[in-house]
């Protein structure tokens, strides 16, 4: 420390005062110099390794619609104050950097509505950091650790589910058969560090079984937390199983690819609730089919699927379907999507879940490194009987850059 402060004071003295030049010795700015070299310009090829610098530069255009029991949601005169369209500016940064057996990643997001006086400019949010290690490295396996911040359902397949951050860490097998290549994924993850609250989850899979194009995968997530509180204990009472089969292949005569998949999802911790009329609403799934893939100029894909999410099936801050649009950000369990504002009733009961419904996504690349994106998402209150019934529509169009 004595050393440090010693050279902030040549700096300063360097920077601010001509006339103490002469009192700094060259031993001292030889030190400085020495400090700033070591700690502050460390090159990537000093260190080895490899580093990329990617991005992306989105312009976002929504149009949407939602309504309770009839009445708009969105819009002037709206109870939520959301407008019904919306016109976005994102940018994403990535950075990777990887060594032999160890590696980094790292994306900031730049959300930001546009407008002169209804824009917003300091969105920012760290979308993923995390490293990773490679303990064993063999010929027909690896196992890796990582830890760090990134969504779930960038490791855990599903159209539906994984909408959350997982901060944690995280285990990795993989290994080739003759059967198919075989993975294990699996970690334990922050919820709410305040109440000692953690999450578990994992997936198992078998991937181009026996050379046919099939896949299988199962997934668990456990949520579940004991509290006094009742709000608390219902809006983390899940255990949730989830199957997905899928098939690949590239019919004859025809040059793009085909993927066909369906997925049934089940609340192993569900109870029967007044809120959901004393019945256990705890399914979900989907079932669709991709058309495409993106690799260069004038390449195109399509993923149509149909998504049904009953109330109880996924917590409805995990949701990573169509949902309802909750502008008003209504809770399920409580007034406020965030747990705050008092129970609901079965009258009241909204958030995300609770609904069946259609998404259709064609994306196109203009260019090699720019896709134009449009998406149809419409779904409606699968159960009336829970909540109030709701509509919701939403088109998108999306022009990504990405470098």
């Amino acid at each position: 420390m004595h050393k440090l402060r010693h050279f902030f004071y040549v700096l300063v003295a360097l920077l601010f005062s001509s006339s103490l030049h002469a009192a700094v010795d060259d031993k001292d700015i030889q030190a400085l110099r020495e400090w700033i070299n070591t700690k502050r310009q460390v090159t990537v090829k000093e260190l080895g390794g490899a580093l990329s610098i990617s991005g992306e530069v989105r312009t976002e255009f929504q149009t949407t619609r939602e309504t309770r029991n009839g009445h708009p949601q969105r819009g002037s005169g709206s109870p939520c104050g959301v407008p019904k369209q919306a016109f976005d500016v994102e940018v994403n940064l990535m950075l990777d950097y990887r060594m032999e057996r160890s590696w980094a990643s790292i994306k900031l997001e730049f959300d930001n509505d546009a407008g002169i006086f209804n824009g917003t400019l300091n969105r920012i949010k760290l979308e993923r950091a995390y490293y990773g290690v490679r303990v064993v490295d063999q010929d027909t396996y690896t196992m890796d650790i990582e830890l760090g911040r990134r969504r779930l359902g960038t490791i855990f397949d599903s159209k539906i589910e994984f909408d959350s951050f997982f901060d944690g860490i995280l285990f990795k097998y993989d290994q080739g058969f003759e059967l198919g290549d075989v993975y294990l994924h699996a970690g334990t993850f922050v919820v709410n560090d305040r109440r000692d609250q953690y999450g578990y989850v994992g997936e198992i899979g078998i991937l181009n079984v026996a050379n046919t194009g099939f896949y299988t995968k199962y997934s668990l997530i456990d949520w579940k937390k004991h509290s006094h509180d009742r709000i608390r204990e219902e809006r983390f009472d899940f255990l949730v199983s989830q199957v997905i089969l899928g098939y690949k292949f590239v019919p004859k005569n025809w040059l793009k690819a085909v993927t066909m998949y369906i997925s049934g999802l089940y609340n192993h911790a569900a109870r029967r609730l007044p809120i959901t009329n004393h019945k256990r609403a705890n399914a979900g799934g989907y079932v669709g089919f991709v058309v495409g893939e993106l690799r260069k100029q004038w390449d195109w894909a399509l993923d149509v699927n149909y998504q049904l999410v009953q109330a109880q099936a996924i917590p409805e801050f995990d949701v990573g379907g169509i949902g309802l649009g909750n502008a008003c950000k209504h809770g399920f369990y409580s007034v406020k999507s965030d747990g705050a504002g008092g129970p609901t009733t079965r009258k009241t009961a909204a958030g995300n879940t609770n609904y069946r419904g259609i998404s259709i996504t064609l994306d196109y690349l203009l260019l090699n490194n720019l896709d134009l994106q449009q998406s149809w998402n419409q779904s409606v209150t699968l159960d009336d009987h829970i909540g109030p019934f709701r509509r919701y529509h939403q088109y998108e169009i999306e022009l990504i850059y990405a470098f």
